[in-house]
């Protein structure tokens, strides 16, 4: 319902082209937002969409152990699915993919297993279920348009989710052993903030899958030996611009397929003939990455984001940007001004947003002349061909009381108030061209959380 009338509020502004001032866009930033609450973790998620409807699509929630130790050693998942071509693959993603890795992980005998580092029964496990899920969005859909089964409308339904594309980015954490787990397929990245003594320092969770990767690029190569898949100038993979995504059949069925699914239920376009010769040219397998987090007086947190967060602004900005946040704030702050904590339904999906009040603003700018005189990294991209901004510390503004508003905030602007309220005012399809969808989840560890989950009186 939530998501329901965020879309509404987006398809009206859009219709009407506002002048966005700093109030309208707090309250765009926070009907996108809310919170995350586990016995040993809570997150501060925040979305803001550009396309219409919004691409991304994310979850979060609780795989139960049932053991003897209840909660303690239920494991945690928070998801990202930043879809492209539409919204269809990263909707079905959302619904079935953390509850197909919880079955596997169960009937495979992964919550019970004994620690050891990078064990490659749990992480096949994990990568299998990836691969089955595109499987099934792409494999049995090739199957029925080749077998011409009347049920054309079925047909056209179920290909739906084969025919858009979507990364995915999924975090899973063991309380019970401080494990936390990142599987990555596409472009969403997650950084791992981790306390050196001093500062929080960025620590890559996932390598973005694209052209400009030097691993997916010699990974292709093998694969298609002779044929030229990656533009080396545009890291495009065919004109795509990840080379692993679920659905995007075009990539992954022959061109017989491709053509029928045009031609007889209303599919895309196929790729050109001379482009498809031995597909498929993207797989779902997703790389796994893990980490024993750290607690203690600084505990580990982790960001993930699609990547309409990090066209933006740099990994080791991202952490800047959260520690700056916690200098003035607790991550369960809101938790103290809801009359003792959320209840034992805390867990799962996002709990509503307090209002943020603004604190006493940093200097900002406030006229065309201004950002020309004190900020040069406001400027037109020849090559893109079109008005950029560049994202630094010193930027950034910390007022909110939600971390992911906060994250998502500065990357578009900051404390730069005419270069932030003209980026919010850019509505569909216009907006496309100056920023992508956002998502974006801040995950902190080391947290005590266990009064919210018992048995409340009356």
């Amino acid at each position: 319902m939530q998501a329901a009338m965020v879309e509404a509020v987006r398809s009206f502004l859009a219709n009407n082209v506002p002048a966005m001032d700093l109030e309208r866009c707090q309250e765009a930033l926070e009907s996108g937002a809310g919170y995350t609450v586990t016995p040993t973790a809570l997150s501060h998620s925040s979305q803001l969409g550009s396309n219409l409807p919004c691409e991304d699509h994310w979850d979060s929630g609780t795989f139960d152990h049932f053991g003897g130790d209840g909660n303690a050693k239920n494991w945690n998942e928070w998801s990202i699915f930043d879809g492209h071509a539409g919204p269809r693959t990263a909707q079905a993603l959302t619904v079935s993919l953390a509850s197909m890795i919880m079955q596997a992980l169960t009937e495979n005998g992964c919550f019970e297993r004994p620690y050891s580092a990078n064990d490659p029964h749990t992480v096949d496990t994990i990568k299998q279920v990836f691969v089955q899920a595109d499987d099934e969005m792409v494999q049995q859909t090739m199957e029925q348009i080749r077998s011409g089964l009347p049920d054309r409308a079925g047909i056209i339904s179920s290909a739906a989710a084969a025919f858009s594309g979507s990364c995915a980015l999924l975090a899973l954490y063991d309380p019970a052993q401080h494990v936390l787990r990142v599987a990555n397929t596409g472009d969403s990245r997650a950084v791992l903030g981790r306390w050196d003594g001093t500062k929080y320092i960025a620590h890559a969770m996932s390598v973005d899958q694209t052209g400009f990767n030097e691993k997916e690029v010699a990974r292709i190569t093998q694969e298609h030996p002779g044929e030229d898949v990656v533009d080396s100038k545009t890291g495009r993979v065919h004109g795509l611009a990840v080379s692993r995504a679920f659905g995007d059949a075009r990539w992954k069925w022959p061109q017989d397929v491709s053509k029928r699914a045009f031609e007889m239920f209303w599919g895309p376009s196929p790729r050109p003939d001379s482009m498809i010769k031995t597909p498929p040219y993207l797989t779902a397998e997703p790389e796994v990455t893990e980490v024993i987090v750290q607690t203690g007086d600084h505990p580990d947190f982790l960001v993930m984001a699609s990547d309409g967060l990090w066209d933006n602004m740099s990994s080791d900005d991202a952490i800047t940007c959260v520690q700056m946040w916690l200098d003035k704030n607790k991550p369960n702050d809101f938790m103290e001004q809801q009359d003792g904590g959320l209840g034992p339904m805390g867990a799962g999906r996002p709990n509503s947003l307090p209002p943020s009040l603004p604190s006493i603003l940093a200097p900002v700018y406030t006229t065309v002349a201004d950002v020309a005189e004190e900020d040069e990294d406001v400027y037109f991209d020849e090559v893109e061909k079109c008005l950029r901004w560049r994202v630094s510390p010193k930027h950034f503004v910390v007022e909110d009381a939600h971390c992911g508003v906060h994250l998502i905030k500065n990357a578009l602007g900051g404390k730069r108030r005419d270069l932030f309220t003209g980026v919010m005012s850019v509505q569909p399809p216009l907006s496309r061209r100056v920023r992508d969808d956002i998502t974006v989840h801040v995950i902190f560890f080391g947290m005590d959380n266990s009064k919210t989950f018992e048995p409340r009186d009356g």
